[in-house]
């Protein structure tokens, strides 16, 4: 019985140094306006997500569009300008900007702490 009121008495000694005052009077308020804050962010972040993908599928769309387009107008006379090497070139660039941002895109929204 001895041993268990002095574990007793050691384990209240010990909780009662576990009270802390705040530091600040306002902590609390402040604490919770930065966890606020932060819950905006990470939903922002989520926003502009997916923002992001319907930019680059429109940017995507609008490459390819071009791109048939100019294809179709290669033949005729006034637009002889655009040679088969030109065409080649934009189509190069382009399907590079799509893996190239296709790859940051998908390592973006798929990470496991998106934020």
């Amino acid at each position: 019985m001895e041993k268990n009121y002095n574990n007793d008495r050691y384990f209240r000694e010990l909780l009662s140094g576990s009270t802390r005052e705040m530091p600040f009077s306002d902590f609390e308020d402040e604490l919770i306006a930065e966890i606020r804050m932060e819950h905006e962010k990470k939903h922002l972040f989520l926003r502009n997500i997916k923002l992001s993908w319907l930019f680059f599928i429109l940017g995507m769309l609008s490459g390819i569009a071009i791109v048939v387009v100019l294809s179709f107008f290669n033949d005729t006379p006034s637009f002889s300008f655009l040679s088969d090497n030109i065409l080649s070139a934009a189509i190069i660039f382009i399907c590079l900007a799509i893996l190239l941002f296709a790859e940051k895109l998908f390592k973006i929204s798929f990470m496991q702490d998106n934020y």
